[in-house]
């Protein structure tokens, strides 16, 4: 069996010496979509800065796409990016530009041009649930289609690995549900996911199963305040 993210026996101390994760194991499977569910504090960016090699741990081993996080040179790790598509909880998108221009932007940045450079716009809208909005000022859109223009530009270009930092936040419920149909179809399409989240009935209300088991591609995480393992 694949598996896109799989992190062992992680151990992270804060700057002040604070033991936050201890031991905390399990994996994404490459057909899979696990959700990483705690309140504030509970290390669910933490957990995601780890896993993109942002910030290092004090013990325990990431593979990301089957590659060791920890040993790769930042050129390795940059390389890596590419095929892990990431929603931060802040996402930086250009307010003043069209949902096209921002993904235009990305795209000519990593180099993509002609054909692919379309077809991959295409891609991302059509995923995203965007059709019809190419043309909208990216600054005047509401919070659910500006979380999918993060998630569209996060899908430039073609990412095996999808990673969503807290996208569920601020939005209302019916706009929670339209936004795991979004995440759902991104799924099926072939990505696999990690997502975290603050409110553990957005994956019960989805009939995603407690824990994670290699077993089933579905799976929820829980972290708490404290240490979490």
């Amino acid at each position: 069996m694949q598996i896109a993210i799989q992190v062992s026996e992680l151990k992270f101390f804060t700057g002040d010496g604070v033991l936050v994760l201890d031991s905390l194991s399990f994996g994404v499977r490459r057909d899979g979509f696990v959700f990483v569910v705690g309140p504030p504090s509970s290390g669910k960016t933490l957990l995601v800065r780890l896993i993109l090699r942002e910030l290092v741990p004090a013990g325990g081993q990431i593979l990301l796409v089957g590659r060791n996080v920890a040993r790769l040179s930042p050129q390795k790790v940059a390389q890596l990016r590419r095929r892990v598509g990431y929603v931060p909880e802040q996402p930086a998108i250009l307010t003043d530009r069209t949902v096209r221009d921002n993904l235009l932007f990305k795209l000519r940045a990593l180099g993509v041009r002609g054909e692919e450079l379309e077809e991959g716009i295409s891609a991302a809208l059509q995923l995203a649930g965007l059709s019809g909005l190419e043309a909208a000022p990216a600054g005047e859109l509401p919070p659910l289609d500006r979380t999918r223009v993060a998630l569209a530009l996060a899908l430039c270009p073609e990412p095996m690995v999808l990673v969503a930092d807290d996208p569920f936040r601020h939005l209302s419920p019916g706009d929670q549900d339209r936004l795991m149909e979004v995440l759902l179809r991104i799924h099926r399409a072939g990505v696999a996911l990690l997502v975290t989240a603050r409110d553990e009935d957005i994956p019960r209300r989805h009939g995603f199963p407690q824990g994670v088991s290699q077993d089933s591609p579905l799976g929820v995480l829980y972290l708490r305040q404290g240490v979490s393992r």
